[in-house]
């Protein structure tokens, strides 16, 4: 997204506080590119919002930094949304890796707790068949979408909170909810370097996004709230499974109302120790993968009534119900973290569970490492 495609189409570059030139390289090369400079990281969702606001386009197209469109791209994506039914707000491309042999996205699949897949991510592309053109997808990936600028504001666009990661998804869901649908165009092919940008951020700040992000997008989304307890319930079970296998003195955490601690010895020495130096901590969290759980969830917690307002505006917009939704895309059920599957195989989870229409499967089945 370099230069001017056609004599329609205006392309908008989104800098999120770049500190690497970019701003100059871009004013100085390439004059007919609209630069739009945010002077700090306002993430994905933050971006997109901004350049919406300023745009009076009867079409938008979004594409990630590190995404190089094959030939013919712009015109499958503005042929596919000129000539689909109304009722299409989106329209998803195909993205593979750099050597155009892998699957990065051709469509995906929604998890009971708000999590999301793409089909076949990694797997070769003659490995799985491609939908064709004006298949329903359940979202489109931002990385590589058309959408009608009106309709895609009047759902309330991309949700500004999630900063980025699943933002397409909950959005994709909204569209349904709202009676409209999302299509696919296979011949609107970019070559992605999956997480070139992302991985600046680091694994740990990223996975504080992902699980706070999907589980507002469970708590906002199902019909029913209840359908929402089996999300929440597993980011529970998640969080404690981390806190009591990779932490120091985790014992503490799990022993028995009344059973002897490993903290109470009264020898004197010990007593002596106490006095002087105090009392060591009963249990520690050290481990990073806890501190990101707890991180997401005390973002949650912060923020529980703004995301009740956003949910009741998402259902005040429902035009289709979750069943007839999960007809044409069923949740999946995929053990994906330590401890889900035992924790899936439970009777307490399984009382939890959607009602809705699900299938169940496994990482490998959707995606190669």
């Amino acid at each position: 997204m370099s230069r001017q495609l056609t004599g329609d189409a205006i392309i908008t570059v989104i800098d999120n506080g770049s500190t690497d030139g970019s701003i100059g390289a871009i004013a100085g090369r390439h004059p007919n590119v609209r630069l739009l400079p945010l002077g700090e990281n306002h993430g994905f969702t933050g971006g997109i919002a901004a350049a919406l606001t300023r745009s009076q386009a009867r079409n938008v197209i979004f594409l990630n930094n590190d995404a190089v469109p094959e030939d013919g791209w712009l015109a499958a994506l503005v042929g596919a949304i000129e000539n689909a039914p109304d009722d299409v707000i989106s329209i998803g491309g195909k993205i593979v890796d750099p050597t155009g042999e892998l699957i990065d996205f051709i469509g995906g699949a929604l998890t009971f707790d708000g999590h999301a897949f793409q089909n076949g991510f990694r797997y070769p592309l003659a490995s799985r068949d491609d939908p064709p053109a004006g298949s329903e997808l359940l979202f489109a990936c931002g990385g590589n979408m058309i959408s009608r600028r009106e309709p895609l504001l009047a759902l309330g666009g991309f949700d500004d909170d999630y900063f980025a990661y699943i933002e397409d998804v909950d959005f994709g869901w909204r569209t349904w909810i709202a009676g409209s649908r999302v299509t696919y165009e296979p011949r609107a092919v970019v070559r992605h370097k999956s997480s070139a940008t992302s991985q600046r951020l680091g694994d740990f700040e990223r996975g504080v996004l992902f699980e706070r992000n999907a589980l507002q997008t469970a708590l906002k989304n199902f019909e029913s709230i209840h359908e929402a307890s089996a999300a929440l319930f597993t980011f529970l079970a998640r969080l404690h499974h981390y806190a009591t296998t990779r932490n120091a003195n985790a014992g503490e955490l799990t022993r028995e109302p009344f059973s002897k601690s490993s903290k109470s010895s009264r020898s004197l020495a010990s007593r002596i120790r106490r006095r002087l130096f105090g009392s060591k901590p009963l249990a520690t969290i050290d481990d990073p993968l806890t501190a990101m759980q707890f991180r997401a969830f005390e973002w949650v917690m912060a923020h529980g009534d703004r995301i009740a307002a956003k949910r009741a505006a998402v259902q005040k917009l429902r035009r289709r119900s979750d069943r007839e939704i999960f007809e044409r895309f069923p949740l999946q059920i995929v053990p994906t973290y330590p401890g889900d599957e035992a924790l899936m195989r439970g009777a307490l989870f399984n009382l939890l569970r959607p009602s809705l229409p699900a299938i169940e499967r496994t990482l490998s089945d959707i995606m190669r490492s």
